[in-house]
């Protein structure tokens, strides 16, 4: 009997001290990130009343990522910023669509770091960005009959408010507009190590974004999207890492 129990507090002790053995490979992090874009095709749109703009649907940037060291002061991985917006289209007479926007930074970032102390770290982070842009209008006919407004009257609307007057003629089942671009970004970071497997940490750069606001898909076609200014913007990021082997 005093054997297992030995046996059993030897166990707790080596996975108490597991992050401890040697540098760990392997880390999560979730944070938010700041930033400032110029949504002209939302925030000016005289056709359309967007829900309004605000700190949180404008500027907050919600980041997860996870990372590999795969050198003794290298690692690679995923990271991705994302905001959203959401709310209700009073404008559209009596339909009232549910307005859906996000826009996502997808990272693969190279990142080397260098300690300068035992619990602080200084890293250098250059990546390429995959970018996407998703707007969707949860929308239904209005009950006026067959004279009544149409899902695709409101797809129209939308369309015609970001300057796109080729109108569509019907919407099927999909709900959603989508557009791709390529960009990169440059980051310097420190981190403070409160554990040898749990750090804060903060990071200052830019993003420079090759978006074009004609290049959005709708159901197959190219449409126009919103006027955005997303180009040379100062990006800030704070993160919780967890790291283990």
């Amino acid at each position: 009997m005093k054997c297992q129990i030995l046996l059993c507090k030897c166990i707790l002790l080596l996975i108490t001290l597991f992050p401890l053995c040697g540098q760990p490979k392997i880390s999560l992090d979730i944070g938010i990130g700041f930033y400032e874009p110029t949504m002209t095709g939302f925030d000016d749109n005289e056709l359309v009343p967007f829900p309004a703009g605000n700190f949180i649907n404008r500027n907050i940037l919600w980041n997860v990522g996870a990372y590999y060291e795969f050198f003794s002061n290298a690692r690679v991985g995923y990271n991705s910023l994302t905001s959203f917006d959401l709310g209700r289209l009073d404008g559209f007479e009596t339909s009232q669509p549910v307005f859906y926007r996000s826009m996502r930074y997808r990272m693969f970032p190279l990142e080397t770091f260098f300690r300068l102390r035992p619990k602080i770290e200084l890293n250098f982070t250059l990546t390429p960005i995959w970018g996407r842009g998703k707007i969707t209008l949860e929308t239904k006919p209005s009950s006026g009959g067959s004279g009544g407004r149409t899902i695709t009257d409101d797809w129209n609307d939308l369309f015609n408010s970001f300057g796109d007057e080729d109108p569509l003629e019907q919407v099927a089942s999909d709900n959603n507009m989508k557009s791709d671009w390529f960009g990169y970004s440059g980051m310097i970071g420190v981190r403070y190590y409160t554990r040898p497997w749990l750090g804060l940490d903060l990071k200052a750069g830019f993003i420079n974004n090759s978006y074009d606001k004609d290049r959005w898909r709708f159901q197959g076609k190219r449409v126009k999207g919103p006027d955005l200014t997303i180009t040379d913007i100062p990006v800030f990021s704070l993160k919780l890492i967890y790291a283990f082997r």
